[in-house]
């Protein structure tokens, strides 16, 4: 039995956080990470110079994601928590794990939701393309067995993909 999604977004996005994120004000803080210790890994070893707040000490490479979460549905400790997003770019094809972050774009944007820059490149997209955000995550999908007989067989090795004939040029 698959279980539903708490929480859907889709539409386009933006990026948020870091150093270089001139949008968020030097001191401004996260919805719902009040500090580093939190999510340590979300955030650089050190506070950029001239700043205070959680924002811009977010690691632009982490892959980490803001949308307008419904906290009576995903309560602010169950997305501080180690639950992650699943993060699809239907233009690429891409998709890829992110940690909630933060709580936002705000709605006069249009947009859907915020993104990390690392996640934004990963994703091969720029701004204001489309993204959906399913949260949690769901499981991976098992992988389908490469073995002869089922379980404990022995390990089939991928097929080679053949490559064409080369044609001998005409003389």
């Amino acid at each position: 039995m698959t279980e539903k999604p708490l929480a859907e977004f889709a539409g386009p996005c933006s990026w948020f956080g870091g150093p270089e994120d001139t949008g968020v004000s030097p001191s401004e803080g996260l919805a719902f990470i009040y500090d580093v210790d939190t999510k340590p890994a979300l955030f650089l070893a050190e506070q950029p110079p001239d700043t205070t707040g959680l924002a811009r000490r977010l690691n632009p490479e982490v892959f980490y994601v803001a949308c307008r979460w419904d906290y009576d549905v995903t309560p602010k400790d169950m997305l501080a928590g180690n639950q992650m997003a699943l993060v699809h770019a239907p233009t690429t094809g891409r998709s890829f794990l992110a940690h909630p972050a933060d709580w936002g774009p705000h709605a006069d944007t249009g947009r859907a939701a915020d993104l990390s820059p690392g996640l934004l490149e990963a994703l091969e997209i720029t701004t204001d393309m489309a993204v959906e955000v399913t949260y949690p995550a769901p499981p991976p999908k098992p992988r389908r067995s490469r073995t002869v007989g089922g379980r404990g067989g022995v390990i089939r090795p991928k097929p080679k993909k053949k490559k064409p004939a080369k044609r001998r040029a005409k003389k």
